[in-house]
């Protein structure tokens, strides 16, 4: 019989070498026809970041911040710079809202179900 303590890590450094901070994609549907958003997994630190945002100007701009940090190109390279942020600010609040619930699905947290699926 084997021992079941045979396959637990044993450092941190252990599981990151086994890939636990590796990025993992998504593309998703854009804002016309054909065109694609590609976004990438953050980290652990990102999403603490993220969800901790709850005061002034860090809690209105988390969700957008959260976009910069996840849009990716076709290679995986990261696209989104701060600067881009008054971009984001003129898109269309359920273009947003969109991205930002597909980049916490992709990043393992429970997404809040519309307000219509809700009341079905």
């Amino acid at each position: 019989m084997a021992d079941a303590t045979e396959d637990i890590y044993g450092s941190v450094d252990d599981m990151v070498a086994d890939g636990a901070s590796e990025v993992e994609y998504a593309v998703i549907d854009g804002f016309k026809e054909g065109k694609k958003i590609r976004i990438g997994s953050v980290n652990a630190g990102d999403m603490i970041e993220w969800s901790e945002a709850n005061e002034g100007e860090a809690k209105r701009t988390a969700g957008l911040r959260l976009v910069l940090k996840s849009l990716v190109d076709k290679t995986g390279k990261r696209i989104g710079v701060p600067t881009d942020l008054p971009k984001l600010r003129t898109m269309r609040h359920n273009i947003t809202e969109r991205i930002v619930k597909e980049i916490l699905k992709l990043n393992g947290m429970n997404v809040k179900q519309d307000d219509a699926a809700k009341k079905d």
